[in-house]
């Protein structure tokens, strides 16, 4: 099977199916025998079109008269994205290999259309964005990005703030690792992997983070558990966190057990629970675990909106379910797989994960809640309303030093720092 072909198939699953990007990539790969570079024009391709969606389908629009079946507009779409945005790849390339799995799919006729259609785009001038009047529609096409997003982020941040945040979440991202620092500095990892020929940097957002390129799987470090893939916004919720050697910790919706596992990477003598409402991912966490060599743990299936803990904590994570806004960059299908409403019934989620396990927080005990969205409804207005329903839990300040922040939440946009949208808030239970 040829490569576009494959790419056809991964980007169908992700948009008609409801497939996960990453893990339909990996299945595809794993099952058939690619060469490096194509493996890498592979993921260009599915993860550019998905990411570039709502632009390339304003560019394709005037070129198109008739009813296409599903298959067809995709195969346009990735055949668009190559043309307009992968210069190693030829034109004529990508346009005579989508007609040749137009002809395969659905023979002579459907080549032809496929044909006329890229024939077309391919010599006519580019739509231009400019002529949009909506300020936001203008945006969500730039960007692809859907209008009720922009819409929201220029309600509290303004149309430049908008834009900030969506071209910072267009671009390409930068990837962390975290020093498991139970077992080596990061100064050493780092000297570790400069001679196995990676770059890596340390991050200036925190002092476990360092910036990587390369194929970091195949590093023996990997393996070794000397350090686990996380995106540096994430780590900020250890930095809140501040675990003590032998604080007791539950991660409460913990898969796959990055902040939970990171604290305990800090308490070295206490103990760390981590629970999950999906049994499945629960032996990801446990994996992890083992190769970070982590002991003092426990993992088990909870629902952490509902169900009894075993013990009191000293503290207690929550990195809820939301909608991922914050994420779109490595998971570019999810702004098309959430609305408005979806937003409405997390938040409900939200505060009844939160108002169950608070009663699992020792007095005087620090409860982090954090989210990789940004959506202030999921956000800002669930702290405030967390606090406001529950007269036992306060506000407690923290610091994030590399943004001179001291404060009880902070929301952490893409543009800052190069990194995930994050937003952050910090409580205790009133002695």
């Amino acid at each position: 099977m040829s490569l576009r072909k494959l790419a056809l198939d991964a980007y169908s699953r992700v948009m008609d199916e409801g497939g996960y990007s990453n893990i339909v990539l990996n299945d595809i790969i794993k099952s058939h025998p690619l060469e490096a570079n194509d493996k890498g024009l592979l993921t260009e391709i599915v993860y550019g079109t998905i990411a570039k969606r709502l632009h390339i389908q304003y560019q394709i629009r005037p070129f198109i008269r008739t009813r296409l079946k599903r298959w067809q507009r995709n195969l346009i779409e990735i055949t668009v994205y190559q043309i307009m945005w992968l210069d190693r790849v030829p034109n004529y390339a990508a346009i005579n290999e989508a007609v040749e799995i137009a002809k395969a799919s659905g023979g002579p006729k459907d080549a032809n259309a496929i044909n006329g259609i890229l024939r077309n785009f391919e010599r006519s001038p580019r739509q231009d964005a400019d002529t949009i009047k909506s300020a936001t529609k203008r945006l969500s096409v730039e960007t692809s990005i859907p209008e009720w997003i922009i819409s929201h982020w220029k309600t509290h941040h303004g149309i430049d703030g908008a834009r900030r945040i969506a071209e910072a979440l267009d671009s390409r991202p930068q990837m962390y690792i975290r020093t498991n620092t139970s077992r080596i500095t990061r100064e050493s990892l780092i000297s570790k992997l400069t001679a196995e020929g990676l770059k890596a940097i340390p991050s200036d957002i925190h002092q476990d983070a360092i910036e990587v390129d390369g194929d970091i799987l195949k590093s023996e470090g990997y393996e070794a558990g000397l350090f686990s893939i996380q995106d540096v916004s994430s780590m900020l919720v250890n930095e809140a966190l501040e675990p003590a050697v032998d604080d007791i910790i539950l991660d409460a919706c913990s898969a796959p057990g990055g902040k939970g596992l990171h604290a305990l990477e800090k308490a070295t003598s206490g103990h760390v629970d981590l629970s999950d409402v999906h049994a499945h991912k629960l032996p990801l966490v446990t994996q992890h675990a083992k190769r970070l060599g982590l002991s003092n743990l426990e993992v088990f299936l909870a629902d952490a909106a509902q169900d009894e803990y075993p013990r009191l904590y000293d503290k207690i994570i929550v990195d809820a379910p939301c909608s991922g806004l914050g994420v779109m960059r490595r998971k570019p299908e999810i702004r098309y797989e959430r609305t408005a409403e979806d937003v409405e019934a997390l938040v409900g989620l939200q505060l009844e994960i939160l108002s169950n396990v608070k009663q699992y927080l020792k007095k005087g005990g620090v409860l982090i809640y954090s989210t990789c969205t940004i959506h202030q409804m999921e956000n800002e207005n669930v702290a405030y309303t967390f606090k406001k329903e529950n007269d036992d839990i306060e506000f407690d300040p923290f610091r994030l030093e590399a943004f001179d922040f001291e404060g009880p939440y902070r929301q952490i946009l893409p543009q800052e720092a190069d990194t995930d949208g994050f937003f952050i808030a910090r409580f205790r239970k009133k002695e």
